[in-house]
Protein backbone atom coordinates (compact mmCIF):
# COMPACT_ATOMS: atom_id res chain seq x y z
CA UNK A 1 0.00 0.00 0.00
CA UNK A 2 1.15 3.52 -0.76
CA UNK A 3 0.70 6.11 1.98
CA UNK A 4 0.79 9.89 1.53
CA UNK A 5 1.49 11.84 4.72
CA UNK A 6 0.77 15.57 5.05
CA UNK A 7 1.66 18.07 7.78
CA UNK A 8 0.82 21.77 8.02
CA UNK A 9 0.08 22.08 11.74
CA UNK A 10 3.20 23.98 12.82
CA UNK A 11 6.24 25.62 11.24
CA UNK A 12 6.55 23.58 8.06
CA UNK A 13 4.65 22.34 5.04
CA UNK A 14 5.59 18.70 4.53
CA UNK A 15 4.69 15.60 2.53
CA UNK A 16 6.04 12.05 2.30
CA UNK A 17 5.22 8.88 0.38
CA UNK A 18 5.69 5.49 2.05
CA UNK A 19 5.51 2.09 0.38
CA UNK A 20 4.36 -0.28 3.13
CA UNK A 21 5.24 -3.35 1.04
CA UNK A 22 8.95 -2.52 1.02
CA UNK A 23 8.90 -0.33 4.13
CA UNK A 24 10.70 2.39 2.18
CA UNK A 25 10.04 6.09 2.15
CA UNK A 26 9.92 6.83 -1.56
CA UNK A 27 10.01 10.62 -1.20
CA UNK A 28 10.14 13.19 1.61
CA UNK A 29 9.69 16.94 1.26
CA UNK A 30 9.55 19.54 4.03
CA UNK A 31 9.66 23.31 3.68
CA UNK A 32 9.88 25.57 6.76
CA UNK A 33 7.11 28.19 6.74
CA UNK A 34 4.88 30.05 9.15
CA UNK A 35 2.24 31.08 6.60
CA UNK A 36 1.12 30.01 3.14
CA UNK A 37 0.45 26.34 3.87
CA UNK A 38 -2.89 26.38 2.05
CA UNK A 39 -1.33 27.61 -1.18
CA UNK A 40 1.71 25.34 -1.00
CA UNK A 41 0.44 21.96 0.21
CA UNK A 42 -1.29 20.58 -2.90
CA UNK A 43 1.62 21.49 -5.25
CA UNK A 44 4.07 20.08 -2.69
CA UNK A 45 2.11 16.82 -2.45
CA UNK A 46 2.11 16.52 -6.25
CA UNK A 47 5.87 17.19 -6.38
CA UNK A 48 6.48 14.59 -3.67
CA UNK A 49 4.46 11.96 -5.55
CA UNK A 50 6.33 12.81 -8.77
CA UNK A 51 9.64 12.38 -6.93
CA UNK A 52 8.39 8.99 -5.71
CA UNK A 53 7.49 8.03 -9.29
CA UNK A 54 3.79 7.59 -8.58
CA UNK A 55 0.52 9.37 -9.32
CA UNK A 56 -1.29 10.78 -6.25
CA UNK A 57 -4.25 8.55 -7.11
CA UNK A 58 -2.10 5.47 -6.51
CA UNK A 59 -2.10 6.17 -2.76
CA UNK A 60 -4.73 4.42 -0.69
CA UNK A 61 -4.11 5.96 2.74
CA UNK A 62 -3.72 9.64 3.49
CA UNK A 63 -2.33 10.70 6.87
CA UNK A 64 -2.46 14.16 8.43
CA UNK A 65 -1.36 15.74 11.69
CA UNK A 66 -4.51 16.83 13.48
CA UNK A 67 -3.05 19.33 15.93
CA UNK A 68 -2.70 21.05 18.19
CA UNK A 69 -1.13 23.76 16.12
CA UNK A 70 -2.08 26.78 14.09
CA UNK A 71 -5.88 26.91 13.87
CA UNK A 72 -5.79 27.70 10.15
CA UNK A 73 -2.70 25.65 9.33
CA UNK A 74 -3.68 22.30 10.82
CA UNK A 75 -7.00 22.30 8.95
CA UNK A 76 -5.16 22.52 5.62
CA UNK A 77 -3.59 19.04 5.83
CA UNK A 78 -6.68 17.52 7.47
CA UNK A 79 -8.99 18.82 4.74
CA UNK A 80 -6.58 17.81 1.98
CA UNK A 81 -6.16 14.25 3.30
CA UNK A 82 -9.92 13.82 3.57
CA UNK A 83 -10.52 15.22 0.11
CA UNK A 84 -7.84 13.03 -1.48
CA UNK A 85 -9.20 9.93 0.23
CA UNK A 86 -12.67 10.73 -1.09
CA UNK A 87 -11.34 11.34 -4.61
CA UNK A 88 -9.37 8.08 -4.75
CA UNK A 89 -11.64 5.76 -2.79
CA UNK A 90 -8.95 5.45 -0.14
CA UNK A 91 -9.04 6.29 3.57
CA UNK A 92 -7.82 9.16 5.70
CA UNK A 93 -6.39 8.95 9.22
CA UNK A 94 -5.08 11.53 11.66
CA UNK A 95 -2.42 11.59 14.37
CA UNK A 96 -1.84 14.17 17.07
CA UNK A 97 1.06 16.53 16.51
CA UNK A 98 2.06 15.92 20.13
CA UNK A 99 2.19 12.13 19.65
CA UNK A 100 4.37 12.33 16.55
CA UNK A 101 6.80 14.74 18.21
CA UNK A 102 7.10 12.49 21.28
CA UNK A 103 7.52 9.18 19.46
CA UNK A 104 11.30 9.23 18.77
CA UNK A 105 12.06 9.50 22.49
CA UNK A 106 9.42 7.02 23.61
CA UNK A 107 10.69 4.49 21.05
CA UNK A 108 14.38 4.94 21.93
CA UNK A 109 16.45 2.05 23.24
CA UNK A 110 16.41 3.78 26.63
CA UNK A 111 13.12 5.68 26.56
CA UNK A 112 12.60 8.86 28.53
CA UNK A 113 9.54 10.62 29.81
CA UNK A 114 8.65 13.22 27.19
CA UNK A 115 7.04 16.61 27.55
CA UNK A 116 5.91 17.92 24.18
CA UNK A 117 5.19 21.65 24.22
CA UNK A 118 3.82 23.94 21.52
CA UNK A 119 3.78 27.66 22.24
CA UNK A 120 0.14 28.80 22.54
CA UNK A 121 1.08 32.38 23.52
CA UNK A 122 -0.19 34.38 26.49
CA UNK A 123 1.93 32.31 28.90
CA UNK A 124 0.40 28.99 27.85
CA UNK A 125 1.42 25.92 25.88
CA UNK A 126 -0.34 23.02 24.26
CA UNK A 127 1.36 20.15 26.03
CA UNK A 128 1.39 16.46 26.87
CA UNK A 129 3.64 14.67 29.35
CA UNK A 130 4.13 10.95 28.74
CA UNK A 131 6.08 8.54 30.95
CA UNK A 132 8.74 6.26 29.50
CA UNK A 133 6.27 3.36 29.71
CA UNK A 134 3.84 5.44 27.57
CA UNK A 135 1.38 6.08 30.38
CA UNK A 136 0.01 9.62 30.34
CA UNK A 137 1.05 11.88 33.20
CA UNK A 138 -0.46 15.00 31.63
CA UNK A 139 -2.95 14.27 28.85
CA UNK A 140 -2.94 16.72 25.92
CA UNK A 141 -4.05 20.07 27.32
CA UNK A 142 -3.84 23.85 27.11
CA UNK A 143 -1.92 24.76 30.27
CA UNK A 144 0.19 27.56 31.76
CA UNK A 145 3.87 27.26 30.87
CA UNK A 146 4.85 27.23 34.54
CA UNK A 147 2.49 24.33 35.27
CA UNK A 148 3.88 22.24 32.42
CA UNK A 149 7.44 22.97 33.55
CA UNK A 150 6.63 22.06 37.16
CA UNK A 151 5.12 18.72 36.15
CA UNK A 152 8.06 17.82 33.91
CA UNK A 153 10.74 18.85 36.41
CA UNK A 154 9.75 16.00 38.73
CA UNK A 155 11.52 13.40 36.55
CA UNK A 156 14.27 12.88 33.98
CA UNK A 157 12.64 14.17 30.83
CA UNK A 158 13.05 15.13 27.20
CA UNK A 159 11.38 18.41 26.26
CA UNK A 160 10.37 18.51 22.62
CA UNK A 161 8.64 20.92 20.28
CA UNK A 162 8.49 24.62 19.42
CA UNK A 163 7.52 25.46 23.00
CA UNK A 164 10.64 23.86 24.49
CA UNK A 165 12.47 27.14 25.12
CA UNK A 166 9.43 28.60 26.88
CA UNK A 167 9.36 25.57 29.18
CA UNK A 168 13.06 25.92 29.92
CA UNK A 169 12.61 29.60 30.75
CA UNK A 170 9.98 28.63 33.35
CA UNK A 171 11.96 25.68 34.76
CA UNK A 172 11.72 25.53 38.57
CA UNK A 173 14.75 26.85 40.39
CA UNK A 174 16.91 24.07 41.78
CA UNK A 175 15.33 21.32 39.66
CA UNK A 176 17.56 19.03 37.59
CA UNK A 177 17.89 20.21 34.00
CA UNK A 178 16.04 18.33 31.25
CA UNK A 179 17.99 15.41 29.83
CA UNK A 180 17.22 16.53 26.27
CA UNK A 181 15.95 19.83 24.87
CA UNK A 182 14.72 19.47 21.28
CA UNK A 183 13.04 22.61 19.99
CA UNK A 184 12.16 21.27 16.55
CA UNK A 185 9.57 23.34 14.75
CA UNK A 186 7.55 20.51 13.20
CA UNK A 187 7.12 16.71 13.35
CA UNK A 188 9.20 14.31 11.27
CA UNK A 189 7.04 13.77 8.18
CA UNK A 190 8.61 10.38 7.45
CA UNK A 191 7.74 9.21 10.96
CA UNK A 192 4.19 10.49 10.48
CA UNK A 193 3.90 8.33 7.37
CA UNK A 194 5.17 5.24 9.19
CA UNK A 195 2.91 5.73 12.21
CA UNK A 196 -0.06 6.52 10.01
CA UNK A 197 0.45 3.36 7.99
CA UNK A 198 -0.14 1.14 11.02
CA UNK A 199 -2.79 2.99 13.02
CA UNK A 200 -6.36 1.69 12.94
CA UNK A 201 -8.60 4.04 10.98
CA UNK A 202 -11.42 3.59 13.49
CA UNK A 203 -9.31 4.96 16.33
CA UNK A 204 -7.49 7.72 14.42
CA UNK A 205 -10.09 9.98 12.80
CA UNK A 206 -8.81 12.63 10.44
CA UNK A 207 -10.30 15.66 12.18
CA UNK A 208 -8.77 18.64 13.98
CA UNK A 209 -7.75 18.31 17.61
CA UNK A 210 -8.59 21.48 19.52
CA UNK A 211 -7.39 21.88 23.10
CA UNK A 212 -8.57 25.44 23.70
CA UNK A 213 -12.30 26.13 23.85
CA UNK A 214 -12.08 29.32 21.83
CA UNK A 215 -10.59 27.32 18.96
CA UNK A 216 -13.53 24.92 18.77
CA UNK A 217 -15.04 26.49 15.67
CA UNK A 218 -16.90 24.69 12.85
CA UNK A 219 -14.58 23.12 10.33
CA UNK A 220 -14.48 24.72 6.92
CA UNK A 221 -15.29 22.64 3.86
CA UNK A 222 -12.34 20.72 2.39
CA UNK A 223 -10.50 22.56 -0.39
CA UNK A 224 -11.43 21.57 -3.92
CA UNK A 225 -8.97 19.24 -5.61
CA UNK A 226 -8.72 20.34 -9.22
CA UNK A 227 -8.65 17.63 -11.86
CA UNK A 228 -8.95 13.85 -11.48
CA UNK A 229 -6.66 11.89 -9.16
CA UNK A 230 -4.83 9.67 -11.63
Amino acid sequence: MLVLALDTALGACSAAVLDTTSGQLLAVRSEPMERGHAERLIPLAAETCAQAGIAPGACRRFVATTGPGSFTGLRVAVAAARAMALATGGESVGLSTLAVLAEPYLAAAEPLAVLVAIDARHGHVYAALTAADRSQILPPAYVPVAEAARRAAAMPVAIVGPGAEAILAAWPEGASAPVILDGRAAPDIGLLARLGATVAAATAPCKPLYLKAVDAKPQASPPAISGPMT
